[in-house]
């Protein structure tokens, strides 16, 4: 069997690209062209040149890799589907991205190729292709473009040579169902989606007549916003970021009297919700489905992420904002149903299991209510005064914060700020905790003297999971505050991290909860159940209205079970739906 890596080289501009138009809106957008296709193979094939010059019957029972195959292989089967190349059957297709992540390496061919194989990769020749038709091009462009493209399908080889023995079976089985369900594409109400998109756009209207600068200066000018405040005597504030806390408050004092204020605090948020909508808009097909993506081992704990662009459905808002609900965009047809199912508490679970508190596991699974079995932990409730749900949720509510918030070490003040509690209440809260859960508080001080330990021998600092697989933090440094830190990959680059135990606690019980999950999607989609998108520990699966009681038994059943390689008590609830609404 051989192997051959893949790259397609095509047409893009501002108009006409898969960050605007998503997967299949970009191949089947009429400015589209598929103008190269680069093969190397290790039986020594190099083709570069127009698809119509390669020999697709090579790829027939061979492995076939791409540096991002949720792109090429995509290309691949929907030329197949229009008849631009012939159909043929690779062995499997897999992604070196894919694998790049996983080894923990950059998830870009250009940072990939650099940190592993020490090759300086330029993508200056592929940025100068926007808006460029291959057949305008001179002959010496024509053959830069060529080398680029042959050197990109040489280095994502050599990736895979050199890295492919270090990707498990279960971890490649992960990454192609992945790419198969996101393939499948998620049913839309798109009634419901035009209804969202001109509402969010009167709505945006009717914001933008209430800035004053609007028609004369761009509406996010901070220099036509700063001139405005010093009209009225305002100093303006430092930032409008929404994350900074203090220019949020100056925001919502100031709009009361001056409502251009909040106008624009709103326009922004107005903005960034219709590109949302705009998203599911420009990548939802005439079969009425959306084909977006969900990226493998998107974090460092090989938790999933969403694949970039405006919408991310790993994050979709939770409730109504400004008269639009994304989530209920998701609906099914008449004939069929979506049969939502998450695990139940999975990361409250696997940090005890890290713990050792086998104690605690046990009192988890004797009751129907994981916190109440916390609350009788932590000597706030008893068994004899009946389920803690019904009876005092409001004490549930709290015993909930404390679980959720104080398993990752936080401090005192941290977890007032977090829960809203009263610093008395916190205090509380934190030590009531602390002294229930000693094998936690234990952990913590494990993980701390882990890293000292790999600090001072020079050694990387490595989490072994009962899966089998590595948290790799390389080799850990002192910072410039003396904290022990280490690079990790965040948004496409390598910056340092502070670690800590609770930090590593909550990486392990991320991590784990991760594969245990992950293992559940194989499950399910063994058992022939038709997963259309899944968001952290839950998963959606489409299935005939008639079936849709037996397939939510049988997914719950299936999820409450534990992977064979840990002994973990699982729950698992979901509903029956029409329209996603969780």
């Amino acid at each position: 069997m051989e192997t051959y890596a893949l790259d397609f080289e095509t047409y893009y501009d501002k108009h006409c690209s898969i960050k605007n138009l998503g997967p299949l809106g970009y191949f089947s957008h009429p400015d589209f062209e598929a103008y190269m296709v680069s093969v190397v193979g290790t039986d020594g094939t190099k083709f570069v040149g127009h698809p119509d010059g390669f020999d697709w019957h090579t790829l027939n029972g061979n492995i076939v890799i791409s540096h991002n195959a949720s792109f090429d292989e995509t290309l691949y089967l929907y030329g197949n589907k229009e008849g631009w190349w012939p159909q043929t059957q690779p062995q499997a297709w897999y992604c070196s991205a894919d694998l790049a992540a996983f080894c923990k390496l950059p998830r870009s061919l250009k940072g990939a190729a650099e940190e592993s194989l020490g090759h300086i990769v330029s993508k200056s020749t592929r940025d100068r292709m926007s808006g460029k038709r291959w057949s305008k091009l001179k002959p010496e462009r024509k053959e830069e473009v060529t080398k680029y493209a042959l050197k990109d399908s040489e280095l994502c080889l050599e990736l895979w040579l050199k890295h492919n023995k270090q990707w498990p079976e279960t971890e490649r089985a992960i990454s192609l169902l992945n790419r198969k369900i996101v393939q499948g594409g998620i049913p839309i109400d798109i009634v419901l989606l035009q209804k969202q998109l001109e509402s969010i756009r009167a709505t945006q209207f009717k914001v933008e007549q209430s800035i004053p600068w609007n028609g004369e200066r761009p509406l996010l000018s901070r220099a036509a916003f700063n001139d405005e405040c010093r009209k009225v005597d305002l100093e303006p504030p430092a930032s409008l970021a929404a994350s900074n806390e203090e220019s949020q408050k100056w925001i919502d004092t100031h709009s009361v009297t001056y409502p251009w204020v909040g106008a624009v605090k709103n326009w922004r948020r107005i903005n960034a919700l219709k590109k949302k909508i705009e998203s599911f808009d420009y990548a939802t097909m005439p079969d009425n489905r959306y084909y977006g993506g969900i990226m493998y081992f998107g974090a460092h704990t090989g938790r999933f992420s969403g694949s970039g662009g405006n919408l991310n459905l790993q994050n979709l808002p939770r409730s109504e904002m400004f008269g639009v609900n994304l989530r209920h965009l998701i609906a099914t047809e008449e004939s069929k149903r979506l049969v939502v199912v998450d695990l139940s508490q999975i990361e409250v679970r696997t940090l005890c299991w890290l713990a050792g508190d086998g104690g605690m596991l046990e009192e988890i699974a004797s009751v129907d209510d994981i916190y109440e079995a916390f609350a009788i932990r932590f000597k706030m409730w008893s068994e004899v005064a009946g389920p803690l749900k019904k009876n005092n949720p409001a004490l549930r509510h709290k015993v909930k914060q404390m679980v959720l918030g104080c398993g990752y070490g936080a401090g005192k003040n941290r977890f007032r700020e977090m829960s809203g509690m009263t610093q008395r209440e916190a205090d509380l809260s934190v030590n009531i905790y602390r002294n229930s859960m000693p094998t936690v508080t234990r952990l913590w001080a494990k993980y701390n003297s882990d890293i000292k330990g790999s600090l001072a021998l020079k050694k990387p600092f490595t989490v072994t999971l009962p899966s089998g697989r590595v948290l790799d933090y390389g080799i850990i440094k002192r910072g410039d505050d003396f904290k022990e830190t280490a690079l990790l990959p965040r948004h496409g680059k390598k910056i340092p991290i502070k670690l800590w135990g609770g930090l590593i606690a909550e990486n392990a019980s991320q991590a784990l909860a991760r594969d245990i999950f992950s293992d559940m999607l194989l499950r399910v989609s063994s058992a022939g159940h038709n997963i259309v998108f899944h968001v952290h520990d839950e998963m959606v699966i489409e299935a005939d209205a008639q079936d849709a009681e037996k397939v939510y038994k049988e997914v719950v059943e299936i999820m409450s079970q534990p992977p064979e390689w840990i002994d973990l008590p699982l729950a698992a609830e979901g509903a029956i739906l029409t329209r996603y609404e969780k």
